[in-house]
């Protein structure tokens, strides 16, 4: 009597973990793939940012030197305090909103694999069921 791999239900289920494991580190790859080239964008922007900065107070380091009096260093310290605020909001807001993105996207080759996986054990156990 032959046995077809088909009708061991153990069979099946190696089948079955194998595919899901190789498609699993696919999806792993995937994502890690797109988290990395993320990152990259991250630290790129954050460079940018404190480049920026460091140019903007090299600046105002100048202003401050030639100030002709306290009033005057004064105003350009409360412009430099605002500035530096501003800068570092918005710059925190664009960093958070690509992280948002970046993990976003990564976690998207996962989550497409799990969500095959579900449908395909809901759809096994409503056979199963039958």
């Amino acid at each position: 009597m032959s046995k077809t791999s088909n009708s061991n239900p153990f069979d099946q289920l190696i089948k079955g973990s194998t595919e899901f494991s190789n498609q699993y580190s696919e999806a792993c790859t995937k994502s890690t793939s797109i988290l990395m080239k993320g990152l990259e964008g991250i630290v790129e922007t954050a460079m940018s940012l404190i480049q920026s900065s460091t140019d903007k107070q090299a600046k105002f380091v100048k202003q401050a030197i030639s100030s002709k009096n306290v009033n005057e260093l004064t105003e350009i310290q409360s412009k430099i305090a605002q500035e530096n605020f501003d800068d570092f909001v918005a710059g925190l807001t664009k960093i958070s909103e690509m992280s948002v993105k970046v993990l976003s996207d990564s976690s998207e080759p996962l989550n497409s694999e799990l969500s095959k996986v579900v449908k395909k054990a809901t759809k096994a156990t409503s056979a199963a069921a039958a």
